[in-house]
């Protein structure tokens, strides 16, 4: 679709509904979701957790469609603002040929979530036109111990709770510390404890240049590369490309660079490479300075003879904190004013 339809602003008093249209370990986690319930109600929320422990058993059609029914059933309840997705995980593609995206064109909300809900960020641009938001999730960031970092928070309300005229976004901050250590949910209560924070090194500019604008979009590198050739694909054409990287097959472990690499050539394949204007850069998880060293000079050599800007290290994916990005919105880069900033309001009025 054309045309992008900003959902109306969050207030206070407000209902956010939790939703899980990927991973389902609400109930596995039952701790992590009543701390981030807790936390969005001490700060004037309301909270409604869309989630059924039981799906359809013996039919895989049934309980696909039951998932899509939690995601139409929060977009459609009226008293609910913002939808905010519990986590990631590996199957929100499943959900997309079951998605009723009139209704979800209908009753547009704040749709917020990371990871692979990538594909669901695509798919609610691409089948119904809506602005989504690039940002936290309620078992990981919203649930961290004992309150969610600072410029989490912060940054979720700057973008999102705008009362009267919202106002432009602006230059997006950045993190002087920030955290990729892992704890295993499962030993709650007794890991019970804030997760060590390291010096950011900052946000580099792999490559300079002039200025340039474009709409923001991508998300997950690999789940990026899953829409193409879907009646879910983004066009990328003339925009700034976001990509941050997974964990691997393991929690605590990184995604492979041989795999990143792979990932990148498949972008180059596609015509990424000859699309964009400029391209951003996540904090990449639980890498070593070396490897993150290893990832940027990957970047630029299969970038080569390429002139758009190059921004990395930002504060995005699986790395706290985690800013919140309003997709397709417009942006620049400006690497002589060590800028990225957002051009426009991130929702509408209400």
């Amino acid at each position: 679709m054309a045309s992008t339809v900003k959902p109306p602003a969050l207030l206070r008093g407000d209902t956010i509904a939790l939703v899980a249209p990927s991973s389902r370990i609400n109930h596995v986690f039952p701790l992590r979701v009543a701390r981030a319930r807790a936390f969005l109600e001490a700060q004037g929320f309301r909270v409604r957790e869309v989630y059924s422990p039981s799906l359809p058993s013996g039919s895989y059609r049934a309980a696909v469609r039951a998932r899509a029914a939690e995601l139409h059933a929060a977009f459609a309840d009226p008293a609910v603002r913002a939808v905010v997705c519990c986590v990631g995980g590996l199957a929100a593609n499943e959900l997309l040929p079951h998605l009723d995206y009139a209704l979800l064109r209908a009753h547009p909300k704040i749709f917020v979530g990371s990871s692979d809900i990538t594909l669901l960020h695509h798919a609610l641009r691409a089948g119904a036109g809506l602005r989504t938001f690039y940002g936290p999730s309620a078992l990981t960031q919203l649930a961290e111990y004992p309150r969610p970092l600072e410029l989490t928070w912060t940054h979720f309300l700057r973008t999102l709770v705008q009362d009267g005229d919202p106002a432009v976004v602006g230059p997006l901050p950045r993190a002087f510390e920030y955290t990729d250590e892992f704890l295993d949910f499962g030993g709650e209560p007794d890991n019970l404890r804030a997760r060590a924070l390291r010096p950011s090194a900052g946000w580099k500019w792999l490559r300079g240049g002039p200025r340039v604008e474009g709409r923001v979009f991508g998300g997950c590198l690999p789940s990026v590369l899953q829409l193409f050739g879907t009646p879910w694909e983004v066009d990328y054409k003339g925009r700034i490309l976001l990509l941050e990287l997974p964990e691997g097959i393991a929690a605590a472990s990184a995604w492979p660079l041989d795999l990143a690499r792979w990932n990148l050539g498949d972008l180059g394949t596609r015509g990424v490479w000859d699309a964009i204007a400029g391209l951003v850069l996540g904090r990449p998880y639980r890498h070593t300075p070396e490897e993150t060293a290893q990832w940027e000079s990957m970047v630029l050599e299969v970038t080569e003879g390429y002139g758009f800007p190059i921004l990395a290290g930002v504060d995005v994916g699986h790395t706290d904190p985690m800013l919140t990005l309003p997709l397709d919105a417009q942006c620049s880069l400006d690497s002589e004013k060590d800028e990225w900033a957002i051009l426009e309001t991130a929702v509408g009025k209400r």
